[in-house]
């Protein structure tokens, strides 16, 4: 990002005076370099802002730190733009461990807290605009910031007659803790039960969230459908952006795409456990055995557990040839693969949405999915789903598929609407303004009026 790109719109919107605001929680998506997952999601919000003047309202990316929360920049082209921020002194690894070892994380968070707070008396300018909550403000809580304890600026903010809502991924850290680290089970637990709570609305990003949306506020002494629903399904975008002055694809990428007379299949997502890249090698296994000449590229960063699928990837004698292994494609070269290849395989076992699939059949790829809930829903009859821990049923697909040309999906690849994310943020802003109680509207009204 150069200087010229940088401008100031949402520090200006910061003390806004016209009426209402979307806060939208950016806190974790600027704090990391990937684009995919959560921050793809978090920064199609923020490039789609314009949704918000469909309301009347403007739309304002901030992020937390410490004890209050910022305002954050666009570009021009609608990029979140991060705060400038001292880079970290780079220590070796044994005097990394050494200082985690003898200073303690409470002390480290006190003290740089109290160098804040100081730098800030002596004139130092902080972060951008320091948000003043207000009755036409509503936080939205779209980022994966759980481990972030907010909770005391948020009921300040709440006090203020600010409303909360909640952009909800899945439960997947609840029900299914041996799929992710193990601390965080415990830290999302707190998260959930403060944000559902608090929370004046939920917005899942598929209809299954919603349904444990719903269970979840029960289980606390909400009632989920009293009133005005608090719980309402959205659909995601599937237009992927590069930038502006997109590269073209590095040559070892470009040339394992085109080695063959076929594109190769694609898998897209986090090397860890959930993603079930365990299984999809064990299938291709089988299906080199009687289609020698499929090839598999897989792309993702390499998160918790991943880095033996990963060993495992490169040791394979096809590594090279038939296997690769990219894990930090950019949005430009994810399309470039989505372009060329031949079809997509998603083995997760536990999903809040699937956004690669409705992103390949988007681009009109064939899509093989694990049998699970939510692909079902966002996938419907366009794709063939296998059980996702069963790799001889994905290869028997895949064979018949190579051999025979059969894609037994019901309707293929040719018929699929596939959502943007200009709509998406607009179903996202409706649901944020339909529950928007009747008093607040009634006092903007009056306000207009004089």
């Amino acid at each position: 990002m150069t200087t010229a790109d940088r401008q100031e719109p949402a520090g200006e919107a910061a003390v806004w005076q016209g009426g209402r605001r979307i806060l939208l929680d950016c806190t974790q998506t600027i704090a990391t370099p990937r684009s995919a997952g959560i921050p793809r999601v978090v920064r199609s919000i923020a490039r789609h802002a314009a949704a918000a003047a469909l309301h009347q309202a403007v739309l304002v990316p901030v992020w937390f730190d410490e004890d209050r929360f910022f305002s954050l920049g666009l570009s021009t082209s609608g990029d979140i733009v991060a705060p400038l921020r001292p880079q970290p002194v780079q220590l070796h690894p044994l005097l990394r461990r050494l200082h985690k070892l003898l200073v303690p994380r409470t002390i480290l968070r006190a003290a740089r807290r109290e160098w804040r707070k100081l730098r800030w008396r002596i004139g130092w300018p902080p972060p951008g605009e320091v948000i003043e909550f207000g009755p036409d403000d509503t936080l939205l809580l779209a980022d994966s910031s759980w481990g972030i304890d907010y909770w005391s600026v948020v009921d300040d903010a709440r006090a203020k007659g600010t409303r909360l809502g909640i952009v909800q991924y899945d439960f997947i850290p609840h029900t299914h803790p041996d799929l992710v680290p193990n601390k965080l089970p415990t830290t999302f637990r707190f998260w959930m039960r403060n944000a559902l709570e608090r929370a004046d609305f939920v917005a899942a990003i598929s209809e299954s969230v919603a349904v444990e949306a719903r269970d979840e506020l029960r289980r606390s002494n909400r009632d989920p459908d009293g009133g005005r629903p608090l719980v309402r399904s959205f659909r995601l975008g599937a237009d992927v952006r590069p930038t502006a002055k997109a590269e073209p694809p590095r040559p070892e990428l470009d040339a394992f795409v085109q080695a063959g007379a076929m594109g190769p299949y694609l898998t897209v997502g986090t090397i860890e456990p959930r993603k079930n890249q365990t299984v999809l090698l064990d299938a291709f296994e089988r299906i080199w055995q009687d289609a020698p000449e499929a090839r598999l590229l897989v792309a993702g960063f390499v998160g918790w557990k991943g880095e033996a699928v990963v060993e495992r990837l490169k040791a394979h004698p096809r590594y090279g040839s038939h296997l690769l292994h990219f894990g930090d494609l950019s949005d430009a070269e994810l399309l470039y693969a989505y372009r060329h290849a031949r079809a997509l395989v998603f083995p997760s076992r536990a999903e809040g949405y699937g956004l690669p699939i409705v992103e390949a059949l988007a681009h009109r790829m064939r899509v093989f999915a694990s049998d699970i809930p939510p692909h079902r829903e966002v996938g419907q009859s366009h794709c063939v789903y296998f059980p996702p821990q069963d790799p001889a049923a994905l290869a028997a697909q895949v064979v018949r598929f190579e051999r025979d040309g059969v894609f037994a999906a019901d309707e293929g690849d040719g018929n699929f609407s596939p959502p943007t994310w200009r709509r998406a943020v607009e179903q996202l802003m409706e649901i944020a303004f339909a529950a928007e109680p009747k008093a607040s509207r009634r006092r903007r009204t009056d306000r207009a009026a004089a």
